[in-house]
């Protein structure tokens, strides 16, 4: 039987797989947040992904302290946050905005 060390590494191992594959690396002020928020951000069209412990940034300088808990998924180290939110769907919005003109 696998310890919680062990599952925490190998789900740590998937998430990464999933963030290299599925996601981009920005800064947070591509997506019209603080350069304070977050160290660094991941983004794909419909998450919002950073590692747990620049969550507390996030919430204070990005204002996503009002994300509903329903839209935010913790895995591992890292914290999704969903689009089905208008805060981040609007954070969303303003990287692809961007990239497209």
């Amino acid at each position: 039987m696998a310890d919680l060390y062990t599952i925490k590494n190998l789900m740590n191992e998937m998430v990464e797989q999933l963030i290299d594959d599925e996601f981009r690396l920005v800064k947070p002020t591509e997506i019209g947040l603080d350069s304070r928020a977050a160290y660094e951000v991941f983004i794909n069209e419909d998450n919002i992904a950073i590692r747990k412990s620049n969550r507390r940034t996030l919430d204070y300088y990005g204002g996503f302290e009002y994300v509903d808990e329903e839209h935010v998924t913790v895995l591992g180290d890292y914290v999704f946050y969903s689009s089905d939110d208008e805060r981040v769907q609007g954070h969303l919005d303003e990287f692809f905005m961007q990239e497209k003109e």
